[in-house]
């Protein structure tokens, strides 16, 4: 696990608090147990730590799996319900206030490629494929801002700050382990100080991108979490100004950039499929409104 000392020990701190207050499935060390009572290992200093974690036999959730999707929302709301007011500051990455520079940033990458496509400077055929997507996808990318901008994000971290609400930081179906009857949260590298909402991002994202965008998934994960901790509007504003992002082609374009030339060409045959995937997320979006509609008439 790479990262500070002190903020693997507020990870720790973190999880087994969270153990105390009702939600023991985080797959962590117990250091009541001999295998639990050092906390990490580093080889060499300055090298990562490494991190000795029960193993759980089991199987991944499946993003088709209506079933499994609600029972994914359910686990999660119960882990930031039982971190709700009690995650401490020392040592860890704080999130909030984050999203409209990131979001910023990944534009100006966007916008950069694609100035270089126009002057074929890659010399190659991302410089024809990018030339004619870059419109597009910066114009997802501006939607994506003023929906951020919309939403009520400012004002939701204010309230958050005192709160310091626990992020998983990556969540997705193989951050999930269903082990017998119960579904544990497994990999806590990125675990940190942020809203709820990019955790229901990131796990309707990853559970949607390779699947269609099929908005059965999204609605049973939101059905689920829901009938643990109610959304409020704003949040859910905030999770379609997050999805609205064309994440899929923005990674691919990133790494394009220090692909060895045998990946370029991977990649370039892989763009007109993210291409299409993005395409996809505007219908996607227009569920997820009447989703947000219907979820505050009940």
């Amino acid at each position: 696990m790479p990262g500070r000392d002190n903020r693997l020990r507020w990870i720790d701190r973190t999880l087994r608090r969270i153990r105390r207050h009702g939600f023991p499935y985080v797959a962590w060390r117990n250091p009541g147990k001999p295998e639990g009572r050092q906390l990490a290992v580093r080889l060499k200093p300055g090298k990562p730590a490494y991190i000795l974690t029960p193993w759980l036999q089991g199987r991944w959730p499946s993003p088709l799996s209506i079933r499994d999707m609600k029972a994914c929302g359910k686990t999660l709301a119960r882990f930031h319900l039982a971190a709700r007011g009690g995650v401490p500051a020392g040592g860890a990455d704080n999130g909030l206030g984050s999203w409209p520079g990131d979001l910023r940033d990944r534009h100006r990458l966007l916008a950069a490629m694609a100035a270089k496509a126009r002057r074929r400077a890659f010399g190659r055929p991302m410089d024809r494929l990018l030339a004619q997507a870059s419109p597009e996808l910066l114009r997802y990318s501006r939607e994506a801002q003023l929906l951020l901008q919309r939403s009520g994000y400012r004002r939701l971290c204010a309230e958050a700050r005192r709160a310091r609400p626990l992020c998983h930081g990556d969540g997705g179906p193989t951050n999930f382990i269903r082990h017998g009857r119960q579904l544990w949260l497994i990999d806590f590298e990125t675990l940190r100080i942020d809203l709820r909402a990019y955790d229901l991002y990131r796990m309707i994202y990853n559970s949607c991108k390779d699947h269609g965008w099929r908005f059965s998934t999204a609605r049973a994960f939101l059905d689920g979490y829901q009938s643990v901790s109610r959304l409020s509007s704003a949040e859910l504003a905030l999770l379609k100004a997050l999805l609205r992002f064309p994440q899929t082609s923005y990674l691919l374009l990133r790494q394009f950039q220090h692909n060895a030339p045998a990946h370029k060409a991977e990649a370039e045959k892989a763009f007109p499929a993210a291409l299409a995937s993005e395409r996809k997320i505007a219908p996607f979006l227009r569920q997820l409104d009447r989703y947000a509609g219907l979820s505050r008439g009940q």
